[in-house]
């Protein structure tokens, strides 16, 4: 293993984030240590940037003795900490002051607005696989030709596997062509719009967009139900577009899933390119796991890896979070990384295991004795109620636990076009949030799948 000290302080920290993920409350380092970063080592003094002064205000106050410790173990040798708020540029969102015809305030070429860009996010570091090679092409395509082509990009994917890596490795590219940008979340985009209200700055809120160049905005989906922000939104849109500004939005599912949301917003989310990412295969995995290994210092066997992106399956996210417990334990122990200790690791809470994929056949077979079928009539050409909502569901499961193609998830139930089974998909994926009993049907099925996926065959 690398020596910590000679290690950049990114990684580092790293390494320290893998001891603290072990030592403190997983809601603890959810709300106030996923999002630090390392951000320098000078001398005897560690710096740590935090993404809000209320996260400084509680590290400082209640994690210091518990990270300078994990630091010191790390670093092998006494240490103090120092928490930084990681600067913002000009500020998310800063709007000049109100006036009967607000100016548009200039914006210097290759500056960026908003919410932090990750350093760690770039092309660069972005591992291509078959699951989000055409998503990384589309990214880099906005990139290289803001506004030529495909206007918007739309990306969706589940959590963890890489869409706000690519949001922010267009900025940092167009950055570096000393364009104008600005990315935010949406959930960001939201309170900022508010705050203008209140304040009475709703005019020169919008009108700030107007000298962007590329407009990155992550997690569109917390538009919906606010139906002012939509409007606001709606109009932002229009004005980039029609200037051919580029435009890049990420979500959970796609725009036809989003029914809640205005028609016109979701219509206009279609306008360009719509890529999906699906979960990383193994040879994608064991890539990104040896990416991981190499940023960290880390020694890793190759039996070692294989072991662990055999059974880490659903998110990058996943991923990394074991190879920085496998490395805290190895830092902790004192132990060499074997394959014993990567199977600690994986004991650790947090973790999804993979034991064996989901036979289709087993997916059927749940869905129908939960609601109190045979198997056979998910199949069949019975179309009442209760036969088709557990046909939905068992169409949704196979997509989403047994990772299989539409084709066949359709062919397997009464031979359904792939249209069909994806509308199915989308209609159960909007059910979650608003029908209680199809909530807990998921909840109830994914937790039976889960154990026949951990029991070996």
């Amino acid at each position: 293993m690398q020596p910590s000290a000679n290690l950049p302080p990114q990684a580092i920290w790293e390494r320290v984030l893998g001891i603290l993920q072990v030592e403190v409350a997983r809601g603890t380092y959810e709300a106030f240590l996923r999002e630090t970063v390392g951000q320098a080592l000078e001398g005897e003094r560690f710096i740590v940037g935090t993404p809000s002064p209320f996260a400084q205000a509680y590290l400082e106050q209640r994690a210091y003795g518990l990270v300078r410790d994990a630091l010191e173990r790390t670093l092998g040798r006494p240490v103090e900490v120092e928490f930084r708020v990681v600067p913002k540029g000009p500020g998310a969102f800063p709007t000049p002051p109100p006036s009967p015809s607000p100016p548009v305030p200039p914006v210097t070429p290759g500056e960026s607005l908003g919410m932090s860009l990750n350093p760690r996010y770039t092309f660069a570091t972005f591992i291509v696989g078959e699951s989000n090679r055409y998503a990384h092409a589309a990214a880099v395509g906005a990139a290289e030709h803001p506004g030529s082509k495909y206007n918007p990009i739309f990306l969706y994917s589940d959590v963890g596997l890489g869409k706000t890596h690519l949001l922010h490795a267009i900025g940092h590219r167009c950055l570096e062509r000393g364009m104008r940008v600005l990315y935010t979340s949406a959930e960001q985009f939201t309170n900022e719009f508010i705050r203008s209200i209140r304040e009475g700055k709703a005019e020169a809120f919008r009108l700030r967009f107007r000298s962007l160049d590329i407009l990155l905005v992550d997690d569109v989906h917390f538009l919906i139900g606010k139906e002012q922000t939509q409007e606001a939104f709606f109009h932002i849109f229009n004005e980039l577009h029609n200037a051919s500004k580029q435009i890049v939005l990420t979500c959970d599912r796609p725009p036809k899933a989003l029914r809640p949301l205005e028609d016109r917003l979701r219509s206009r989310f279609e306008w360009g390119l719509v890529a999906d990412i699906q979960p990383p295969d193994l040879e994608t995995r064991l890539a990104i796991l040896r990416a991981k290994a190499d940023a960290l210092g880390l020694a890793v066997p190759s039996a070692v890896l294989d072991f662990l992106g055999r059974r880490i399956y659903r998110s990058i996210r996943e991923l990394e979070g074991v190879l920085n417990r496998l490395s805290a334990l190895a830092d902790l122990t004192g132990r060499p990384i074997t394959l014993e200790l990567a199977q600690q690791a994986l004991e650790l809470p947090g973790t999804t295991r993979e034991r064996r994929p989901l036979d289709p056949e087993e997916v059927v077979s749940a869905v129908a004795q939960h609601f109190g079928l045979e198997p056979m009539a998910l199949k069949g050409p019975r179309r009442d109620k209760v036969t088709a909502t557990a046909r939905h569901i068992a169409m949704f499961l196979l997509r989403e636990e047994a990772q299989r193609p539409l084709t066949e998830i359709g062919r397997l139930l009464g031979g359904k076009d792939h249209t069909t089974v994806l509308h199915a998909c989308e209609k159960v994926r909007l059910q979650m949030d608003t029908d209680p009993q199809v909530r807990h049907a998921l909840l109830v099925l994914r937790e039976r799948l889960h154990r026949l996926a951990s029991t070996p065959e």
